[in-house]
């Protein structure tokens, strides 16, 4: 019995040791299961972060490559950026800097400038310009415009910036000037440069500039303002009779003003119908009688009364205004002739024509269409022109002649003798009548070296089958010097002055009653 309970305790023990191991086992196990699992875990995550390596090495590789392209496409733009800035600010032509520039640089330094400072400002101009592009061509005008450049930078100094601001026009900026009236000094040397020759197409060509001047802050404190003065005095230098300069005066800009509102008011003018027609009565010397009118042109303006041609013609021609303002006139001009000719079917009708309308390419067609539209006798119209519209275009002046003779309308050379009054062009216009200019009757009878002109412009036009009318007849004498010389016709204050249209009809019906 007693070994019996040593041999169950044993077996309990032997059992329980057993157990005990295989629990051990089993832990074991499961600890080394779990070791490997997070072994694979690791490994997995270890492959995992490799993989992502890769990835991040490649995008960063990808982003030097693109960091490397924007690099070289950044140096590009600044490239194109700033070779745009260039022509942005550069003269093509000439390489000068640009209005564009010239703006930005005295934006800058006005800004800046002290008020004991002063700098000054020359506008270049380039007088008659386009007669060199009209007669040789751009390339020669560039060519000009190329060797005036070259010129001038020989005779400015390091304070001097040189720009082109326009087509024929040139800028100069000096900055620390010392005194304005050392200033005379530099526009000398400027105008000097221009006295020699330049050479364009193997001939020699003499070029004149006319110049504008202004100081700052004395004529402008701001960039706007003193480039608008010294064009305002480029202006007054040119209507000077320009190959001059001028200095500016605020009087400029009132003057300005008035020429701005003036065009204004005659845009206006034509829309309103306020030109009327007056009539200055022709005579012929011999039989004392009525033989035609001039029509001449007045501008009733609503707060300045009557206008006088001289006060708005040039400003009409500059607009382009002269066109409309000229058909105008022929027309009402025809017009006029046409009632007139019901009761006087003789009498001729005199209109001018300016420079400007002479040149414009529809002016045939423009007289055909008037005469056909008033139903005129196109033999009693005489169109005026002066010598030097005549010679600006001879052959074009010849030719419009001719298509215009080949309805009867005849021409007249209007102040002769103020011009050129040469012979070798005199025979080749087809002009019917000289007119005399009135400044050689003002003196005539005082004045010998007038009355030979005068009987030797007479002469002339005899041995060339053309009619005389002297304008400005203002005393019997020179009448009777008229008459004697064999003077065919005759105008002027001794006969009528210019006047309006019903007092021509009883001027007419008076001297009707006379006779």
């Amino acid at each position: 019995m007693g070994y019996f309970v040593i041999d169950l305790t044993a077996g309990i023990a032997i059992i329980a040791a057993a157990i005990f191991i295989v629990v051990l086992l089993i832990v074991f196990v499961v600890k080394l299961r779990n070791g490997q699992f997070k072994q694979n875990l690791m490994n997995q995550e270890y492959q995992d972060m490799k993989e992502r390596y890769r990835e991040l090495e490649d995008i960063y590789n990808s982003s030097l490559s693109s960091l490397s392209d924007l690099t070289g496409k950044y140096d590009e733009l600044s490239k194109n950026k700033e070779s745009m800035k260039k022509l942005a600010y550069t003269d093509y032509l000439t390489e000068l800097p640009n209005r564009a520039a010239f703006t930005e640089m005295l934006d800058n330094i006005m800004l800046t400038l002290r008020s004991e400072e002063t700098i000054a400002i020359m506008d270049i101009d380039i007088d008659n310009f386009k007669n060199i592009n009209d007669s040789l061509g751009h390339s020669y005008g560039d060519e000009l415009l190329i060797d005036v450049t070259y010129r001038l930078k020989q005779v400015l100094d390091e304070n001097d910036y040189l720009a082109r601001i326009g087509g024929d026009e040139f800028i100069v900026l000096t900055q620390n000037l010392q005194d304005t009236v050392y200033f005379e000094d530099k526009i000398k040397k400027i105008k000097n440069v221009f006295t020699y020759p330049f050479v364009l197409s193997t001939k020699e060509y003499f070029v004149t500039v006319s110049i504008g001047v202004a100081f700052a802050p004395k004529d402008g404190k701001s960039s706007q303002s003193l480039i608008k003065n010294v064009d305002s005095a480029m202006y007054v230098a040119k209507a000077n009779g320009k190959n001059t300069h001028a200095y500016f005066d605020y009087s400029f800009n009132l003057k300005l003003t008035e020429k701005i509102e003036t065009q204004s008011e005659l845009r206006k003018a034509i829309e309103r119908n306020e030109f009327v027609l007056f009539y200055q009565a022709q005579m012929d010397l011999e039989t004392k009688q009525v033989v035609g009118f001039e029509a001449l042109i007045r501008w009733n303006h609503p707060t300045k009364g009557l206008v006088f041609p001289d006060e708005f013609i040039y400003l009409a021609e500059e607009t382009g205004l002269i066109i409309p303002i000229g058909k105008w006139v022929l027309q009402t001009a025809c017009q006029q002739l046409k009632q007139w000719s019901e009761e006087y079917p003789n009498i001729k009708m005199a209109v001018n024509l300016s420079a400007r309308q002479f040149k414009d390419r529809e002016i045939v067609k423009l007289v055909y269409d008037v005469i056909e539209e008033t139903g005129i006798n196109s033999n009693n119209l005489e169109l005026e022109i002066t010598e030097t519209i005549a010679l600006d275009d001879i052959e074009y002046t010849i030719a419009t002649i001719h298509e215009l003779k080949k309805i009867g309308v005849k021409f007249s050379l209007d102040d002769f003798g103020t011009g050129y009054s040469s012979m070798n062009y005199l025979k080749r216009l087809p002009v019917s009548n000289l007119k005399i200019d009135k400044s050689f009757l003002d003196t005539v009878m005082e004045d010998r070296s007038d009355q030979k002109i005068i009987q030797t412009i007479i002469t002339l036009a005899r041995n060339l089958d053309l009619n005389v009318i002297a304008e400005g007849v203002e005393n019997f004498d020179q009448e009777v010097f008229l008459k004697e010389a064999n003077c065919d016709k005759a105008q002027g204050f001794l006969y009528s002055k210019p006047i309006p249209k019903d007092l021509a009809v009883l001027f007419l019906r008076k001297q009707d009653a006379i006779l």
